[in-house]
């Protein structure tokens, strides 16, 4: 049982990272990469939880443990007996807080970069736009979607100068599908996930990809508001020209992989056919499900781990006094 688990897990997360999936449904590949950060996280989570109430009970942590060694310390008449059990006991509890110590960085982080944003904005901020946007000062061009409660969508004065009606209207509706579509909840529990399993290789790259396909979403969102495919291709294009520097935390409009998203834009029939569509749907629903099911182990693995650990009897003790 442990075995197929383990070799769900690892399927799970590799998945993503060999299938083509620049050109499937962006929900698709949003649940996807999602699924295999989520993968990730649990996989490390029962790491540790093996580490802490498992490994202990094996034959091979006594085979490593079972020593026992004098040290004089300076200034001691005695010898200090240093039992192996006891320094590997202390040691198993360094990769939680490794794993802890990763997921409260992140948070900092993150808090760090929406405080860098806001006050840009704040600083920044000369008026209202249309559709209640906020605009701000400068020569480039700038759309994003600042907050997490309350999100605002925020457009340069550049943008503004040097944009025509239908490039503003796409720009806008673009953002506007960031909010709508809730992405800054997705990302924020991805970057959650990527500090959780930050162990795992890839997960960088996950989160890089889940960024790209959420613009690709907010890209259909906007098309599917006004159908004017070359305003939007180009506010992209302009947009990832501009040089304006800003916090991680307001991602703008031409971030992200410009030329695969400017090529799916401007290419109706750039999508998978109908049977590949729903082949890919198949695997995302199985990969949620996966992900569910290994969720139910954590908790459960911890509960059952910490009942061991407490019917457990103390190490005896290998040093001779």
């Amino acid at each position: 049982m442990t075995a197929a688990l383990a070799a769900i897990t690892a399927a799970g997360i590799v998945l993503p990272h060999v299938l083509r999936l620049q050109r499937v449904a962006p929900v698709t590949a949003i649940v996807l990469w999602l699924s295999s950060l989520a993968l990730r996280g649990l996989a490390s989570l029962l790491a540790v939880i093996s580490l802490l109430f498992f490994f202990p009970g094996t034959e091979l942590f006594v085979a490593l443990t079972h020593w026992c060694a004098h040290v004089a310390p300076p200034g001691i008449r005695s010898d200090l007996a240093v039992e192996g059990h006891g320094l590997a006991a202390l040691a198993l509890y360094v990769p939680g807080i490794v794993l802890a110590a990763s997921l409260i960085s992140s948070c900092v982080v993150t808090v760090r970069d929406a405080r860098a944003a806001g006050h840009l904005v704040a600083q920044h901020a000369v008026g209202l736009g249309p559709r209640r946007s906020l605009i701000v000062g400068g020569s480039d061009v700038l759309f994003a979607a600042a907050g997490l409660i309350h999100p605002r969508i925020v457009v340069s004065a550049g943008a503004l100068a040097s944009l025509d009606d239908d490039e503003l209207a796409a720009g806008l509706n673009h953002e506007a599908g960031h909010i709508a579509r809730r992405h800054r909840f997705v990302m924020l529990l991805a970057v959650g996930l990527r500090a959780v399993g930050r162990t795992v290789p890839g997960s960088g790259r996950g989160v890089r990809e889940l960024a790209f396909h959420l613009e690709r979403d907010a890209d259909r969102w906007a098309l599917r508001q006004q159908n004017d495919r070359v305003a939007l291709a180009s506010v992209i294009c302009k947009a990832a020209t501009s040089d304006g520097a800003r916090p991680p935390a307001l991602v703008g409009l031409g971030d992200t992989d410009v030329r695969e998203r400017l090529g799916q834009v401007l290419n109706r029939g750039s999508g998978t056919t109908r049977r590949a569509g729903a082949a890919f749907n198949a695997l995302a629903t199985a990969m949620v499900v996966c992900t569910l099911l290994v969720a139910t182990v954590v908790p459960a693995a911890a509960v059952s781990g910490a009942a061991d650990d407490a019917h457990r009897g103390h190490h005896r003790h290998h040093c001779q006094h």
